[in-house]
């Protein structure tokens, strides 16, 4: 029997794999919950690393079969249409080894199959602690993404009208809507994922699709730190970020949030809350930027790759810059940070990148005497703020001595470090603009 319907401006609550070790936790986080509720489920802790090893290994049949075996021990008591997901995770392993070559749609019915099988086991267990809980998989809900499998952009506009049905029926009714976060259905009509993270895109996005009042990101061990407190134990909780704050961090290596997730929250004005399920008082709030509040935080990106390139007359060869950019582009490799002087290219890349850019750069190299060194290892240190331009002064020698590139933008100061050096720089830079400013 349903609860009868919350009235009010939905919440849109994600849990992410690790807290659903804990089920009875979200069946009070649900219950502390003042209006209507909408949950999206990351797969359990573990299950989508197993799930990519086993997408590796594409002829490893034993590995296959344990990967379903274990995935299933992982999910006790599951219901019949989840125990049907798990033996559909069988068959999809069986045309994964028959494949010839890459099938990227197939990988990705695999990896979708984690957060299937967990909003089914989820369910259940909330249904047992008196939550009137229904599994919903976002790909037949109609949340619609485009066709770069792997790494999908939802497309909110073509998923609005079938969203707000679904989740409205649901939610009229009383019930709690259990969804799949992660991925979607292309339009090709086939499942495509989000990449790693992607469940707080997810939630994001069915928040912005239904004017939900706020969106809770809530995830066990993690909370929005001005630095990663391993590397830096002085690191403290940041309470408050704007929008543009919150995405700089995602896109410079920040782990706490998916890169995209940001952007449908601010376009619908939706705030979101990063919160901690070990401790709720730990917890970050994402909106709109407000004058006089100053925030400092700090990333490190590695492992990278830089590349230099020397360039003979310099400034009096237009369009080298271009010419480079559009190479790489057509090769298909990532830049990370590019920085320029009179004379000098120095490219940050994934590497994974570096060959192909080597290739692609040869004509260049070979035939118009420009240098290449490299590649070199590096970390891309990156100080992120509204209005971090006003540091760049204070910025500490032992932080830039050694820097191989140096970028700014108005939230945003990037600094390429050799790589062994990249925890040193970090921590000058915390100490500097966050524990002096503080004290």
């Amino acid at each position: 029997m349903t609860a009868r319907a919350r009235r009010g401006p939905p919440r849109v609550i994600k849990f992410g794999g690790a807290s659903l070790e804990h089920p009875a936790g979200i069946a009070s986080a649900i219950r502390a919950a003042a209006g209507p509720t909408v949950v999206v489920a990351s797969a359990r802790e573990g299950v989508t690393d197993r799930l990519e090893s086993a997408i590796r290994h594409p002829r490893a049949s034993r590995l296959h079969a344990d990967a379903v075996s274990a995935i299933a021990e992982r999910h006790p008591g599951l219901p019949p249409a989840g125990a049907r997901h798990v033996e559909r995770l069988g068959h999809l392993f069986g045309l994964l080894e028959r494949a010839r070559g890459v099938d990227l749609p197939l990988a990705d019915r695999i990896r979708s199959q984690g957060e299937r099988i967990a909003v089914h086991w989820l369910s259940a267990r909330l249904q047992e602690s008196g939550v009137p809980a229904v599994p919903v998989e976002a790909d037949h809900l109609g949340l619609i993404t485009d066709n770069a499998y792997g790494a999908s952009c939802l497309r909110l506009d073509r998923s609005r009208s079938a969203v707000r049905r679904g989740l409205g029926r649901l939610l009229a009714r009383g019930d709690v809507p259990v969804v799949t976060g992660y991925f979607g259905r292309s339009l090709e009509g086939r499942v495509a994922t989000l990449g790693r993270g992607g469940s707080d895109y997810t939630a994001a996005g069915i928040g912005a699709i239904l004017d939900a009042g706020q969106v809770d990101l809530v995830k066990r061990h993690v909370a929005v730190y001005s630095a990663d407190p391993r590397e830096v134990p002085a690191a403290r909780p940041i309470p408050a970020l704007s929008y543009e704050e919150a995405e700089e961090l995602a896109q410079f290596g920040a782990r706490v949030l998916h890169p995209l997730t940001i952007e449908p929250a601010r376009a619908a004005g939706v705030t979101l809350t990063v919160r901690s399920f070990e401790d709720p008082t730990i917890a970050t709030t994402i909106g709109p930027a407000r004058a006089r509040r100053r925030n400092r935080a700090m990333t490190s990106l590695t492992p990278l790759r830089l590349l230099r390139l020397r360039v003979p007359g310099g400034r009096q060869r237009p369009g080298i810059v271009a010419e480079v950019a559009q190479r790489l582009a057509t090769a298909g490799v990532n830049v990370v940070q590019l920085f320029t002087s009179s004379a000098l290219l120095s490219i940050v890349l994934d590497p994974p990148g570096v060959l192909p850019a080597l290739r692609s750069l040869a004509p260049i190299t070979q035939d118009d005497a420009v240098d290449a060194e490299g590649p070199f290892r590096v970390a891309l240190v990156t100080v992120i703020g509204d209005g971090v331009l006003a540091d760049v002064d204070r910025l500490p020698a032992e932080a830039v001595r050694g820097a191989e590139g140096f970028s700014a933008t108005p939230r945003a100061l990037s600094l390429a470090v050799p790589e062994r050096q990249a925890t040193r720089v970090l921590r000058a830079l915390h100490r500097a603009l966050v524990e002096e400013v503080a004290s």
